[in-house]
């Protein structure tokens, strides 16, 4: 007995070990412990005392003798227990008023025995399992039932109980288990004791309360049948809802049924799914009322009455309590949930809210909620469950929602609403869109109605602002806990053609309450919340669209979306027909809703089919029109009335549309309505139809007797009337006396075929009508009555079996995610800048431009290139930055009305400032300069694509230009190829040059800027406007407008060309109004068109924009640059007439603008020569282009860009030489050689100093440059040599250009000449006398002469008598070589000239004539006359030839007489001289 029993709780609560205990001590001892508290706490009882032998016997056998052991009491501390209480118990006798009779009548009570008696069975058993376990519990239930205890042996008895639960004394081994659970919890609710102080009472039902939470808790509670569960529930939801019953006892009550409920509803995991609802199951909870709380305390005069029930339920019958035991009920389940739900659905019925405290509501509330929370999608299963939860639960809960101002009430209806429409969103999508249409005119009342919407309610109740707040709170928990929530809604309800366009209206209805306004009719905290909401949705698009590619759409998004395309259209239509119908019917068939507008059957299918959406008003009128007669009978020939009362015909047919106010109208609509009506019914009806047509909360039929009513037309015609007339009669206010069932029956008497209709037909007629009011279509907006007719509506055609779930695929979210943020996008933007505007705090400017970012992804993502089009001039107009009126913002005394641009240098601050009225209020305007940021950022995002909105943006560029606040070389690289100088920045009103501090403030810097005023100098800038300069070029740095055009010059051809229309569209006309910036602006834009159009190499815009490149009024300057335009651009425009006629302008500028700024015409003009240049031919033999290259070449800055152009053209390119432009080129290299006179300058320094000058490299170069022109000669020279030139005698030109560089003014440059003309002139084959006479008379002999002239010669210092020398010995060499070859004549004339010169030379210059240069001249024609001599010609056949030699030495050098051995013949006068010829002609031979 006293072995060690162990046992182990496993996780699911069920006992496990050797004997399936929990506890040590045997379970047995435990069970006689028990008895013995028991026994002796009612012993100390007055009430109980027994002073008799048998009563010491039987507590000596209870408590054993003194042989016994004595410490068995002892180890179960019983003592301690009586002892704690005697005291308490001795006090209660004393107070007890009972007589002696009473207490003999109690000395054998049935209580102590059944102690007794188990006492005896316990010990005389081995192992607890073996006795019943009711026989175990029942001395203890019977106690708790007992209203004849003390609350403390109740607690003593409930104590025992919930060991043995506990302990597994009770378990599932255990015999007779479900009856003694069933038992257990009879006797827990319906515990009784006698009334003490309310605390100690209290304690004791708390016990009861946490037992029963406890056994339910338990692995036992699924033996638990319907009823005892049902029990449980009711006793705790009676002292919880009962407000006589104190606070705590109240709570813990709640506390216990919060767990309980979790218990129940989560044994819907484990009970089969039902397909239809039970037929024992309650439906109807209209009547159901809380259990009344008996449970607890008794007064003492009802315990007579409770002693002899108790007695009674001592002595049942044997036979009944085994047949009781032996009967098995299954474990609870739908009955008792849907049972437990109905009390609940009838706590929170608007109707019987005055039966209940708002507490006990709220209460109801909560335990719904946890209910849904617990079972989940198990509800969806079990239809007795949904259906509960679809009608009276979620209409209730609407009820509450859209009525109560009580914020108790709202909040626990509100979490209620959420938590179904999270877990039975699905299920109940037509609960959620009225609920949610209701809620959100609730919060914002709806300013204009639109016909057509079924559920509209403008007057429903207006809101307090703080239940507005809870009712937004309670809607953020749906969108919160999904990204996709709005998505889903889109495709649930916006893609279905017969709902409402939810989505779309929740987030502009989102977007409304987000502005600040809102706030002055609802509370500071909603704004925020709904802008969170939109925010929150925006995220959600955002992230998913950087996902989407652009595909083929899912099968599954195309069919919805389709379907929302027709929606729409369809949302067009009526919205036409509910203003001109006929017009709307013709819009039906461009949209191909219908085929034809004529066709009556048509018209009247899609009336019927599509009323929901019409305007009823609307629709009844047309309908009664005469001329739609065929019309309206073919609409209601398409009803089905066939089992349907005449009153219930009425009110289906007047859900489609309502009456027309005129007579005759409604006489034509009932009169079609009998017709119809007449012809549905085929045998009649009785008073008792068939099942499928009887009540919900009706019951099986039996046969029906009754007469069959069957009307005929004239029958209904009259019947219908009286039926319109009643419903307004009963349910009209202004109506006093309302008319009764037997005045209704008066009034018809007669006119069912002739006779009287039958009672019980009329009764019921008058009573459906009485208890429901036939709702007129558009009547009673947001009354009682009007929410009743909805929701009825909605019940009525929801089906659950066809109730469908579709999970979307990640493609199609992107799909839907694009048309619905298209849908919305406008209200969205419109909201987050409106908020924008009005916003100061820099964190919310700065989310509200976060999620301006991510619109702009969105849109990028799915190319809604219209939206982004939008956005970009909603950006332009808030960054002040177009040359509308300037925004000025936090206007400053510092600050002048007027600002000009004023030119201005800040210490420490790198480049100058331009202070503008556009600088200054854009660097004080915080929100145009984000709004700027936002603008540049989705420009750069969309890679510049051009869109509408890109004139604006031309003209902000052209603003911040016009301001000085950009850089205008935008392409440096592209000026630096082809070395145009950087562009002009506009230039200033002012221009102060001397630099200013900053931070000049106080008294004295005031008073200086007030003198500053009454000054000639140009007004100064203030400091604050110096500072929000500064603001504004940071921020432009920022906005790097540069990398704008950088991104363009990436773009493809096609906006590439769009973007230059644009700017020449915006080339500023010359005006007085715009001379400052007119220069600067054209160049700018025009230089932007020629560089992009040169990038395209499209010769078509080319064309354009070259012909944008004339007639401007622009300075030399301006007018040079533009020239280099239009030499690049005809680069690749073949256009002759523009290309001669542009070359010859370009060399006709004036020549200093020309020298400094040249270098941009002489790249181009080069570069039209290239091979793969389409003018090339044509301008190398064009005269006007190397004329303008000449003009160039001459000009020292840029004859070192053109000698190695002329060295690759001549070098490389030999056969592009031709005799055309032989003499062209020759020119411009003699132009080019000619410079090098500047280095007789630096040889003139260099002979007046000692020593050489420090920085001769200028000097250097250019003398080089000479002397490789004199080489591109030289080769010109050789080249010349050919047939084709030689036909022209370009050799003497190519002699001549090297003779006019030798008496070049610089020594070295002149060395060099001479050097190639000797090389030149030598190397050159005289075949012909003329070639000889050409070399002398073209080159050497004017040469000669140039050198003879005294500027020239005595000009010099530098070595000009070596040059003379020089080339007369040249002359002497190229007359030796040839003389041979020579005739007389030939020989002659040249000999004859030579001598000439040389005696001009003396003559002109015989004071300055050094000895060397005459000994030189001597000795070089001595060697002459030797030759001549020696070869014959100075002999005696050429008298004249020696005679004039004679003469000519004598003068020049008397001394070279004796060298002369031949003496000049006499010879008659006239003598011809035959002796020559003969040489000519021997020659010749």
């Amino acid at each position: 007995m006293e072995s060690d029993h162990h046992g182990k709780l496993n996780g699911m609560g069920v006992l496990n070990g050797k004997d399936d205990y929990a506890i040590s001590i045997d379970p047995i001892t435990l069970t006689v412990n028990e008895c013995m508290i028991m026994v002796s706490a009612m012993r100390r009882s007055n009430r109980w005392s027994s002073g008799g032998v048998s009563s010491l016997f039987n507590a000596g056998e209870l408590f054993g003798t003194n042989d016994d052991d004595d410490t068995f009491s002892d180890s179960l501390d019983i003592s301690s227990i009586l002892n704690n209480h005697s005291s308490s118990n001795d006090k209660s006798n004393e107070s007890n008023n009972v007589g002696g009779s009473f207490n003999k009548h109690l000395q054998g009570n049935p209580l102590l025995s059944s102690f007794l008696q188990l006492r005896s069975i316990l010990l005389e058993s081995q192992n607890v399992f073996d006795i019943d376990s009711l026989t175990i519990l029942q001395p203890f239930l019977l106690v708790i039932k007992s209203s004849s205890t003390s609350g403390f042996v109740t607690g003593l008895a409930l104590n025992a109980v919930s060991k043995f639960i506990t302990y597994g004394v009770v378990s599932t081994r255990s015999k007779n288990l479900q009856t003694s659970l069933i038992q257990i919890v009879s006797s827990l609710t319906h515990c009784r004791f006698e009334a003490a102080e309310q605390s100690a009472d209290d304690a004791v039902l708390l016990r009861v309360l946490r037992l029963l939470e406890k056994l339910m808790e338990s692995p036992l509670a699924y033996l638990l049948a319907d009823d005892s569960v049902s029990e449980i529930v009711q006793t705790s939801l009676s002292l919880a809802c009962n407000k006589k019953r104190s606070e705590v006892l109240r709570r813990g009550a709640e506390m216990s049924l919060a767990s309980i409920t979790v218990v129940i509803f989560r044994k819907l995991r484990e009970i089969e799914p039902d397909k239809e609802i039970a037929i024992d199951l309650q439906t109807n909870f209209t009547d159901t009322k809380l259990p009344e709380d008996t449970i607890g305390g008794t007064l003492a005069e009802n315990l007579q009455a409770n002693v002899s029930q108790e007695q009674f339920a001592v002595n049942k019958d044997p036979q009944e309590e085994q047949a009781f035991e032996n009967k098995l009920e299954p474990s609870f389940g739908i009955k008792c949930i849907n049972e437990f739900l109905g009390i609940l659905v009838s706590i929170i019925s608007p109707s019987n809210q005055y039966q209940h405290m708002e507490s006990t509501r709220v209460f109801a509330l909560s335990l719904i909620n946890t209910a849904v929370e617990v079972a989940g999608s198990q509800i969806s299963k079990h239809l007795s469950l949904l259906t509960m939860i679809a009608d009276p639960v979620s209409k209730h809960v609407l009820q509450i929602i859209t009525t109560t101002e009580s914020l108790a009430l709202l909040k626990p209806a509100l979490q209620l609403f959420s938590t179904i429409s999270i877990v039975l969103g699905n299920e109940l999508r037509p609960q959620f869109e009225l609920s949610m249409i209701l809620i959100s005119r609730s919060i914002l009342p709806r300013q204009s109605k639109r016909k057509g919407d079924q559920t509209k309610g403008d007057n429903l109740q207006t809101r307090s602002p703080v239940s507005r707040e809870l009712l937004l709170e309670s809607l953020s928990l749906l969108w919160s806990r999904s990204p996709t929530f709005f998505t889903e809604l889109y495709v649930d309800f916006d893609c279905d053609f017969d709902k409402s366009n939810l989505a779309v209206d929740t987030i502009k209805f989102l977007c409304q309450l987000s502005l600040p306004e809102s706030a002055l009719n609802t509370t500071v905290n909603v704004p925020p919340l709904c802008l969170e909401g939109v925010l929150h949705f925006l995220n959600g698009v955002s992230e998913r669209s950087k996902t989407f590619r652009h595909a083929e759409k899912p099968a599954s998004a195309n069919t919805r979306l389709d379907k929302k395309q027709k929606k729409s259209a369809f949302i067009e239509c009526t919205e036409v027909i509910n203003k001109k119908p006929k017009d709307g019917i013709k819009r039906l068939v461009s949209e191909s809703f219908i085929s034809d507008e004529n066709d009556v059957g048509e018209v009247a299918n899609f009336f019927f089919t599509k009323a929901g959406r019409l305007d009823k008003k609307m629709l009844g009128e047309f309908l009664a029109k005469p001329s739609n007669s065929d019309l309206l009978k073919h609409f209601i020939g398409l009803f089905d009335f066939e089992g349907l009362r005449v009153d219930e015909a009425l009110r289906v047919l007047l859900k489609t549309f309502r009456l027309p106010g005129e007579s005759q109208q409604i006489e034509r609509i009932v009169e079609s309505f009998a017709q119809t009506y007449v012809a549905c019914q085929k045998d009649g009806l009785r008073e008792n139809r068939p099942p499928q047509f009887v009540d919900a909360e009706g019951v099986d039929v039996e046969e029906d007797k009754s007469e069959v009513v069957k009307p005929d037309k004239d029958s209904v015609f009259i019947l219908s009337y009286s039926i319109i007339m009643l419903n307004t009669d009963l349910h009209n206010p202004q109506v006093k006396r309302q008319m009764l069932l037997d005045d209704y029956k008066r009034n018809l008497r007669g006119t069912y075929n002739g006779t009287d209709f039958p009672e019980w037909y009329l009764a019921k007629i008058y009573s459906s009508i009485k208890d429901r009011e036939i709702i007129m279509p558009e009547e009673h907006h947001g009354t009682e009555k009007w929410f009743d007719d909805v929701w009825h509506n909605l019940i009525s055609t929801q089906d659950f079996t066809q109730s469908t779930h579709e999970i979307l695929e990640s493609s199609s979210v992107c799909e839907f995610d694009k048309e619905l943020f298209k849908s919305v996008f406008t209200d969205i933007v419109d909201m987050i800048l409106t908020i924008y505007k009005g916003a100061s705090d820099d964190h919310v400017l700065t989310r509200l431009m976060s999620s301006l970012d991510k619109i702009f992804n969105i849109c990028l993502a799915y190319g809604m290139e219209e939206e982004l089009d939008g956005l970009t001039y909603r950006l332009i107009e808030m960054s002040n930055l177009t040359k509308t009126k300037l925004q000025k913002v936090y206007v400053d005394d510092n600050i002048r009305p007027e600002i000009p641009i004023t030119q201005i240098k800040i210490e420490g601050r790198k480049g100058d400032l331009y202070v503008s009225e556009l600088s200054v209020w854009f660097g004080r305007n915080f929100k145009a300069q984000l709004a700027a940021v936002m603008l540049f950022r989705l420009i750069k995002k969309t890679n510049c694509k051009i869109t509408k909105s890109w004139d604006k943006i031309i003209e902000i560029f052209m603003n911040l230009f016009e301001n000085c606040l950009i850089e205008p070389n935008m392409f440096t690289e592209f000026q630096r190829k082809i070395q145009l100088g950087p562009l002009p920045k506009v230039p200033p009103i002012f221009a102060i040059k001397k630099a200013k501090a900053l931070n000049n403030s106080g008294l004295l810097s005031t008073f200086s800027s007030f003198l500053k005023g009454y000054s000639d100098d140009p007004p100064e800038p203030t400091d604050i406007e110096i500072e929000s300069t500064i603001s504004t070029m940071d921020c432009l740095k920022s906005l790097n407008v540069s990398n704008v055009f950088s991104i363009m010059s990436k773009s493809g051809q096609a906006n590439l060309e769009k973007f230059i229309n644009l700017l020449l569209a915006s080339l500023p006309n010359y005006s007085e109004e715009v001379k400052r910036v007119y220069e600067s602006e054209t160049l700018f834009i025009l230089e932007t068109c020629v560089c992009f159009s040169l990038l395209l190499n499209d010769e078509r815009l080319s064309h354009v924009v070259l012909s944008k490149l004339k007639n401007h009024q622009l300075s030399g300057l301006g007018e040079l640059r533009l020239i280099a335009y239009k030499l690049l651009l005809l680069r690749y425009c073949e256009d002759e007439t523009e290309l001669i006629a542009t070359v010859t302008r370009a060399g006709s500028i004036d020549r200093d603008l020309a020298s400094k700024y040249g270098t941009q015409i002489v790249q181009p003009l080069m570069s039209l020569t290239d091979e793969d240049s389409w003018c090339c031919k044509i301008l190398l033999k064009e005269e006007s282009y190397w004329n303008t290259m000449r003009f160039y070449g001459s000009l020292q800055a840029h004859a070192f860009d053109i000698v190695p152009f002329l060295d690759a053209l001549i070098k490389s390119s030999e056969q592009e030489i031709t005799p055309e432009n032989f003499l062209p080129i020759l020119g411009l290299l003699d132009e080019i050689s000619s410079l090098g006179a500047i280095g007789s300058q630096y040889e003139c320094e260099n002979a007046a100093s000692a020593a050489k000058s420090g920085d001769d490299s200028y000097y250097r170069e250019v003398i080089t440059l000479s002397k490789n022109s004199i080489d591109l000669t030289s080769t010109l020279a050789a080249m010349s040599k050919g047939d084709s030139f030689q036909k022209r005698d370009l050799f003497y030109s190519a002699v001549q250009a090297l003779a006019h560089q030798c008496f070049n003014p610089c020594k070295e440059v002149r060395e060099y000449s001479v050097k190639a003309l000797s090389t030149t002139v030598l190397s050159f084959d005289v075949d012909r006398k003329e070639a000889f006479n050409g070399i002398f008379e073209c080159g050497l002999f004017p040469l000669l002469a140039e050198l003879t002239k005294p500027e020239v010669f005595q000009g010099g210092v530098n070595g000009f008598d070596k040059t003379y020398s020089e080339i007369f010995r040249l002359l002497c060499k190229v007359f030796l070589k040839q003389v041979d070859d020579l005739d007389v004549e030939t020989t002659g004339k040249v000999w004859t000239d030579l001598l000439g010169g040389v005696e001009k030379f003396h003559s002109a210059n015989s004071k300055f004539l050094t000895p060397e240069l005459t000994e030189s001249t001597s000795e070089s024609l001595k060697n002459l006359l030797l030759v001549l001599q020696t070869n014959g010609f100075l002999s005696e056949k050429n008298p004249e030839i020696v005679e004039t030699t004679t003469e000519k030495v004598e003068k020049l050098f008397p001394h070279l007489i004796g060298e002369l051995h031949v003496q000049p013949e006499k010879r008659a006068s006239g003598e011809p001289h035959a002796q020559p010829e003969q040489e000519v002609s021997a020659t010749d031979d």
